[in-house]
């Protein structure tokens, strides 16, 4: 993946594949995944979404993780995983995601996961969800689905995985790689 800095990230629905996905990609590139849940789920396994000190934990942890990211050797492509709607909240969810990009320099690259909601549903009830703190509510998804549009950060690459593997979709997003890497 060259020498400069790459950093990647993967905004989809819950249920979408993100984190599976997610984990394909640094396999084959050798980078590091930094999931979503990997600050959500401790802070939702001591508070409830409301309590503002789930807020601030979430945010104590994204500053440690990103701070410690920030000293990986250059040539360790980053992953980042999402599943935030275009809204001023999440916009301000994705300012230190943003902050790290502009730390860390090099290359942006941000994906978004596209599926039917009938396969989005399936994928969410999958029992290997099970126990990892993510959504499988099928009426929470359809809401978000109905009300709800994904946030789109500039330059997004919309990656359809319908029809795709994990591995077959993490080969997608090194193929769209590629593709940039020869555009510019």
């Amino acid at each position: 993946m060259g020498n400069d800095p790459l950093t990647i990230h993967i905004v989809g629905w819950p249920g979408s594949g993100k984190r599976t996905i997610g984990t394909a990609l640094v396999e084959m590139i050798g980078g590091r995944l930094i999931d979503n849940h990997l600050m959500l789920n401790p802070a939702s396994a001591l508070f409830d979404r409301a309590d503002p000190r789930h807020a601030a934990l979430r945010r104590s942890l994204r500053h440690s993780v990103y701070e410690a990211a920030l000293t990986l050797s250059p040539d360790v492509p980053i992953v980042f995983t999402d599943a935030l709607e275009e809204c001023p909240e999440d916009r301000a969810l994705i300012a230190p995601t943003l902050d790290f990009v502009r730390q860390r320099s090099g290359r942006f690259q941000p994906f978004m996961l596209r599926l039917s909601e009938a396969e989005n549903q399936r994928r969410l009830c999958d029992p290997e969800r099970q126990g990892r703190g993510k959504l499988m509510d099928p009426g929470v998804l359809s809401a978000y689905r109905r009300d709800l549009t994904l946030l789109r950060l500039d330059g997004v690459i919309e990656i359809p995985v319908v029809n795709l593997s994990p591995n077959e979709a993490a080969r997608a997003i090194v193929n769209a790689l590629d593709d940039e890497v020869h555009r510019g």
